[in-house]
């Protein structure tokens, strides 16, 4: 596509001109992505043993007991290790649901006596409170998944809009941390849940969030505003570019549908990817690492007792959801 619009600016006739442009274009984004994902050892070794230990929980999923027979366990409890020798806390995510993930496939495989017994003096050792997480596979009647299904969704979707104008309140901490809680039961690349949300109840800093995060009229009602991040240090080099992009946006759909289901208003600056300088006075100003893109930021607030919306008329399902049949 690069190599089109290049084309139709310059002519046919220009194509080294098209090759040596499009081949900067692509080192310059090489060269950001770069930058912007720092090379460091212990988020390499953090994002190669997520990857792992959520396989052998699809593998559990499954009852690929093929594949849990042919792990490397050894290797996987020496990372826990490593992790916490590079100062990871020992109740640190990765490594406490590491534990537990490895000690439920440990459990379910014969054999490997010497794993499973230094798998236990590690966890002892380090103290690793793994017995604090879940891990592994678990049998769930279709009974529980499906009785919290039986409401309306669709009015429960359709009456969700994008609010600009809200009570001059602050949304209290507590708050705000039951619906990040909720958002995170979204599905992110193997489980690795690279998000983050960057809050305040501090006016001061929620009216820089809105001065950076938001242009122009459409944050003049908002007095509360989250910034949201996709940290690229979870994201597997080899990986496609942009998935920080695809993970954090099922995040957000999750997280405005959370802000709803709270009572409270939302809406979305969709203003920084764009704007790189933007987007590091926004980690400047706040401390967020290089690592972490900033996805987005939303305006969130409570409701006045009437609330002026743009109409937003959806497109006809029919020209969205297409058949393959006809």
């Amino acid at each position: 596509m690069v190599k089109e619009l290049i084309k139709s600016l310059l002519g046919e006739k220009n194509t080294a001109r098209v090759r040596r442009l499009k081949s900067s274009i692509n080192a310059a984004k090489s060269t950001w992505h770069t930058l912007s994902t720092p090379q460091n050892p212990r988020d390499s070794l953090n994002v190669r043993q997520l990857i792992s230990v959520h396989m052998l929980e699809k593998a559990l999923a499954v009852g690929n007991m093929k594949y849990l027979s042919a792990v490397k366990y050894p290797e996987l409890i020496s990372n826990i290790s490593r992790l916490i020798d590079m100062g990871l806390p020992p109740d640190d995510y990765t490594v406490a649901v590491s534990a537990a993930i490895i000690r439920s496939a440990l459990a379910a495989i014969h054999g490997h006596e010497d794993e499973k017994s230094q798998l236990e003096a590690l966890v002892s050792d380090r103290k690793i409170p793994a017995q604090n997480f879940r891990g592994g596979a678990e049998v769930v009647p279709s009974a529980e998944i499906l009785k919290h299904t039986n409401f309306d969704f669709h009015a429960f979707v359709s009456s969700r809009h994008s609010v600009r104008k809200f009570r001059d309140k602050v949304i209290p901490s507590p708050v705000i941390r039951e619906i990040v809680r909720d958002a995170l039961y979204c599905p992110s690349a193997c489980n690795r849940q690279p998000f983050r949300v960057y809050y305040s109840e501090d006016r001061g800093k929620i009216a820089e969030i809105i001065k950076l995060g938001a242009d122009g009229f459409i944050a003049a009602g908002v007095h509360d505003c989250l910034i949201v991040t996709c940290d690229r240090a979870l994201q597997n080099p080899a990986e496609l570019d942009d998935q920080e992009y695809v993970n954090g946006g099922i995040f957000l759909g999750y997280l405005v549908m959370s802000i709803h289901a709270h009572g409270l208003g939302s809406c979305l600056f969709q203003c920084l990817r764009s704007s790189m300088v933007k987007q590091d006075r926004i980690r400047r100003a706040f401390g967020i690492s290089q690592s972490e893109v900033i996805v987005c930021c939303v305006g969130i607030g409570e409701l006045e007792d009437e609330v002026s919306v743009a109409c937003a008329q959806r497109r006809p399902v029919e020209t969205v959801a297409i058949s393959l049949d006809s």
